[in-house]
């Protein structure tokens, strides 16, 4: 409970040190996802989720990543996948690897068509997809220095947000289905 605490205050830190960046896709918001595992198949209980307040109606319009992946057992890189909003979107940073890894790096990038509602909140499951290696079991975690970053428009909670849950309220919470 304790680690689990650690790793959402230093994923609250990344998130607001964050905050005020820009680049040429608008505004940019960096989540340091680092300690996350994959267990099992979408939906499943045993699977970790992020969720992350980027701003009421903000519109992510790009996706990048910088991480460094280790799969456990027989698991293969290719099936580690990050699902956004209900799996609206996905991640898959092993795409193409069918074999297990240690601390691989990947980096990528894709478009994207995000909309949050009012609730700012953007719902991120690590999961397996293809097969399941390991049932009830890590399949794959992600080493220290992984990040995903999400551009876009009003990637940032509003002063009136930020007021409402206090300087330390649930901007990243980190919890199982």
């Amino acid at each position: 409970m304790k680690d689990m605490m650690n790793k959402t205050a230093i994923s609250i830190v990344a998130a607001l040190c964050g905050l005020a960046s820009t680049n040429s896709f608008g505004d940019m918001v960096t989540i340091d996802i680092s300690g996350y595992s994959s267990w099992d198949f979408q939906g499943d209980p045993q699977n970790e989720i992020a969720n992350i307040m980027l701003g009421p109606s903000a519109s992510i319009t790009h996706i990048s990543w910088n991480i460094n992946l280790t799969t456990v057992g027989v698991s293969w890189a290719e099936e580690s996948t990050i699902g956004l909003m209900g799996n609206i979107e996905q991640i898959t940073p092993g795409f193409g690897d069918g074999f297990p890894v240690s601390n691989m790096n990947y980096q990528g990038s894709q478009a994207s068509s995000i909309v949050l509602g009012a609730d700012a909140m953007l719902d991120i499951e690590f999961y397996e997809f293809g097969f399941d290696d390991n049932a009830d079991a890590i399949d794959s975690y992600f080493e220290a220095g992984s990040t995903i970053t999400f551009h876009g428009r009003t990637l940032y909670p509003t002063p009136s947000t930020i007021a409402l849950f206090g300087f330390t309220g649930l901007c990243v919470s980190r919890r199982r289905r």
